[in-house]
């Protein structure tokens, strides 16, 4: 009866430990991506454990809240890659809907920034977090990233 107890402690004891030891390795694991990513640079409309946006999700919030499309537009020309991507995909939601008219110099950058390979860093939730090119990011199925915070931005003016 002894023995049965002093293996019974003697198992917990180990599951207790492999479990910390899982828990530990994924939680360096998520330090680990990152420390891959840019976070002036970074595009998320639901990061870490909090599901907060990113610094440049938040500052283009504000921008479109107030309706300063002027300074959505000069972005394009931005050395920062999340707002050259933020700008793209506001700039092109506004002219679809009516509320803003793109002009032949901001369709060119436009067109320039969706063929680019230069990265952007992105996160999703807490453990999400990697570089991706412009060009993969801003093809049509990458968008539904942004899709619902566009929306819901947009309807908010």
């Amino acid at each position: 009866m002894l023995y049965k107890i002093l293996i019974s402690k003697y198992l917990r004891r180990m599951q207790t430990k492999i479990l910390i030891t899982i828990f530990l390795i994924g939680f360096i694991g998520v330090l680990n991506a990152q420390e891959n990513v840019d976070k002036n640079e970074m595009v998320g409309f639901a990061c870490s454990f909090s599901g907060q946006p990113s610094k440049t999700v938040k500052k283009y919030t504000q921008k479109l809240n107030r309706k300063n499309y002027k300074w959505i537009s000069k972005r394009l020309e931005s050395k920062n890659n999340a707002e050259r991507y933020m700008s793209v995909i506001i700039l092109e939601k506004l002219n679809d809907i009516g509320k803003y008219k793109l002009n032949a110099i901001e369709l060119n950058l436009i067109s320039e920034i969706k063929k680019s390979d230069e990265l952007v860093s992105v996160c999703s939730g807490c453990t999400y977090f990697d570089k991706v090119s412009l060009k993969e990011l801003l093809t049509d199925d990458k968008i539904l990233f942004a899709k619902n915070w566009l929306d819901y931005t947009i309807k908010m003016k």
